[in-house]
């Protein structure tokens, strides 16, 4: 029996959470930030690239500079054992 893979979506412009589907990642991301079940489509979600999810920095908009990661999105992914929410920004 095949089980399913936990795989990194950005919701919209400004969220990542880790989902099955599509679908489950709207849901994450309406559960954990209390937006209604129709805030997003499937059309607002995207899988995130391997680019993104091997990055080891990130610019810090509070502080104007760019920051060293303590974890890639991929490792952040591959510890989950559940859909969750991940990372955010304004």
């Amino acid at each position: 029996m095949p089980t399913e893979t936990l795989k990194a979506y950005q919701v919209g412009d400004n969220d990542i959470v880790a989902a099955y589907t599509p679908e489950g990642a709207i849901k994450v991301l309406c559960e954990h930030s209390g937006y209604p079940d129709d805030e997003f489509t499937a059309r607002e979600v995207e899988l995130v690239g391997d680019k993104m999810l091997d990055n080891t920095q990130a610019f810090d908009i509070d502080e104007g500079v760019t920051v060293t990661l303590e974890k890639t999105l991929r490792q952040e992914l591959s510890e989950l054992t559940e859909p969750a929410y991940m990372h955010g920004w304004e």
